[in-house]
């Protein structure tokens, strides 16, 4: 049995949500959105990543990232969550070009600014890395490289995901009175499905009798076969040497046996890639991505708003249709009131565990099957706080 790490007050108190923002939202790369969405020129998403309003454009094939602010009063660029539209702010007109330079002032004469004025205004860049269809971010002003946050096996699984997806998407987003990393721990425990998912997600998959997940037969695989893009991606064990750890051995690629029956869209799929498989990857900070059977994928991102809310944002997709194959909107509908259900399934729970957290002394103890969110903790502590002493 292992001791906790976390004490409750980082679930709880402001001072530990200010330091997340400072060293782990404000350091790490977060995702931003998909390539698809940024496809033509002037492009883009706007996005509120560790509260800073984030714009992401096509500037002529290339995408940037900015701080959604005009140089000139903290206007936002673009208004709308997503659209086509060159970088001009609605409230004085102010433009500007792929590097955030200031390139055209309607009416200049009135602001009295000479050229090298003008010259010095600019919107605030941020880095951007693009892992197939996923977009990141990372505001800080020394970015780290994403290297250093994701392994092979991580990108590797981003690209299989990434060739696989089909362009539509159906997207949602809600608040929940809870901590983020309640819901990040909840996703890395596999051992909850059986209990609060019984008749959703568990009924789904395949366990072994001593109730660990089955791991699925690779040689159905397009991906993890001995000829697929994945065959070589080696699954993390269930223990990780705790005295020994890196921001990259928080992140998981872990695969589950889900038996494949096709089902009435199944036909409309150009490449079922993965089938008897529940494919899914846990990537620190906050975003949660899966698989079933290759044939349907989902992306969760739990975006911190505050000790105790978080903004959750999901996304539902298919595989990539066959070309003769209608795109089926209710398809995506039905999928996502499924992932729906099971979030608020595990949603319920983690409100009242937030709550009780409130008041508590301790969080408990961990089994040895929780090896991994223990690795989390002490990775967690160390890079907060530098030491994992509650």
């Amino acid at each position: 049995m292992l001791k906790t790490v976390l004490p409750p007050a980082c679930y709880t108190e402001q001072s530990w949500f200010d330091l997340e923002r400072e060293k782990l939202f404000g350091q790490l790369w977060l995702f931003a959105g998909f390539t698809y969405q940024l496809s033509v020129d002037n492009s883009f998403i706007t996005r509120r990543l560790n509260g800073m309003p984030v714009l992401v454009q096509n500037c002529k094939g290339q995408i940037r990232a900015f701080r959604n602010a005009c140089a000139h009063r903290g206007m936002p660029i673009q208004t709308e969550p997503c659209g086509t539209r060159k970088m001009i702010c609605p409230y004085h007109g102010w433009g500007y070009d792929g590097e955030g330079a200031l390139r055209g002032v309607p009416n200049g004469t009135l602001y009295g600014m000479c050229q090298a004025e003008k010259d010095e205004l600019r919107l605030q860049g941020f880095a951007v890395v693009k892992i197939g269809i996923f977009v990141f971010v990372n505001l800080s002003a020394e970015p780290i490289n994403i290297d250093d946050q994701y392994d092979e096996a991580v990108q590797r699984a981003l690209l299989a995901i990434s060739a696989n997806a089909a362009p539509q998407a159906s997207y949602t987003h809600f608040e929940k009175r809870f901590n983020w990393k309640l819901n990040f721990e909840n996703i890395l425990d596999w051992n909850h499905f059986q209990f609060i998912h019984p008749n959703s997600f568990a009924a789904l998959l395949e366990y072994e009798p001593s109730g660990a997940l089955k791991r699925p037969n690779s040689q159905r695989s397009h991906w993890f076969g001995p000829e697929g893009e994945l065959g070589e991606v080696q699954m993390p064990s269930g223990h990780q040497d705790l005295n020994q750890l890196n921001l990259r051995d928080i992140s998981r690629v872990i695969q589950a046996q889900l038996p494949y029956e096709p089902r009435w869209f199944s036909s409309l799929i150009e490449h079922t890639a993965d089938p008897g498989a529940f494919l899914n990857l846990h990537l620190f900070p906050n975003l949660n991505i899966g698989s079933l059977n290759g044939e349907t994928f989902y992306v969760q991102q739990l975006c911190p708003a505050s000790p105790n809310t978080t903004d959750v944002h999901s996304w539902v997709f298919t595989a990539r249709l066959k070309p003769d194959a209608a795109f089926a909107p209710h398809l995506l509908w039905g999928m996502h009131h499924a992932e729906m259900n099971v979030i608020q399934e595990d949603a319920v729970l983690l409100v009242q565990l937030q709550e009780a957290l409130e008041s508590a002394d301790t969080v408990g103890v961990l089994g040895s099957q929780e090896n991994h969110l223990a690795a989390m903790g002490i990775w967690y502590m160390n890079h907060l706080k530098g030491t994992t002493e509650q």
